[in-house]
């Protein structure tokens, strides 16, 4: 059950946990930006506080008001680069669409991490002076019991982050541009301890740049804790004026 429930109020991301990914399903894909080493793990986890805190350009502005402090620890961590920064570790792959489970399960995860994290609010309007609907967001207290369920999903997330095809080629030849073999290649998804051992087993042009991203991938889940606690430091529940940009 969600921690917050007001009338037709529900969790921003889905009306319902998704259910878990399955790799059997993974459409195949030819995506024109390359195929990314490492999951977007940053990007997954500001799209969750967005729908918390309210998107557009104001919503760190919204976060800052709600606790600086976890506005502060975010920025911190958002500043790491966890190889989706200015140098990613990215294959250009060219020729048919192939079979992308990383692509599809990570999508998967990602979203029930979500979904987890955003069980902490609920957004809705409420009829304002001349008729102007008034936004309403309530930001409930932390348990127990819901940030070990989002652990378990962030840990569920980080063990499909990493693409092992994309890593495999990257790591021999960065520069290259990798031949789509659509019927033999799946994009299989593989966690970090995985990556991390096939990096140090495997020698190569890329393994440097791949291992620096790596390093930074130590400190994720604490630094990722930190600002759960700043969540649950809260209290009871809080509501967001969004004439005054205050939260009471």
């Amino acid at each position: 059950m969600p921690l917050l429930s007001f009338g037709a109020y529900q969790n921003p991301i889905a009306l319902a946990l998704p259910a878990p990914p399955v790799a059997g399903a993974a459409p195949s894909l030819a995506p024109a930006q390359g195929d990314h080493v490492f999951g977007d793990v940053i990007g997954t986890i500001e799209t969750a506080l967005q729908s918390i805190f309210g998107g557009g350009a104001n919503w760190r502005t919204r976060m800052h008001s709600f606790n600086p402090v976890l506005a502060t620890l975010w920025a911190g961590l958002a500043a790491l680069d966890f190889g989706h920064g200015a140098n990613p570790p990215i294959v250009t792959r060219a020729g048919a669409p192939e079979p992308d489970e990383h692509s599809h399960l990570f999508g998967g995860y990602s979203q029930r991490f979500q979904w987890q994290l955003c069980e902490l609010v609920c957004t809705g309007y409420t009829p304002g002076a001349g008729g102007n609907n008034i936004e309403v967001r309530l930001i409930g207290g932390a348990t127990k019991a819901w940030r070990k369920k989002v652990l378990a999903s962030f840990d569920d997330l980080l063990a499909h982050l990493v693409d092992s095809t994309a890593l495999a080629f990257y790591i021999a030849t960065p520069n290259a541009v990798r031949a789509a073999a659509p019927n033999a290649i799946r994009h299989p998804a593989v966690s970090l301890v995985a990556a991390n051992t096939f990096a140090a087993a495997n020698h190569g042009t890329g393994r440097a740049r791949v291992n620096t991203v790596l390093a930074k991938y130590t400190g994720l889940r604490s630094g990722f804790e930190s600002v759960l606690s700043r969540l649950e430091s809260e209290g009871g529940t809080r509501t967001f004026d969004p004439v005054n940009d205050t939260w009471s």
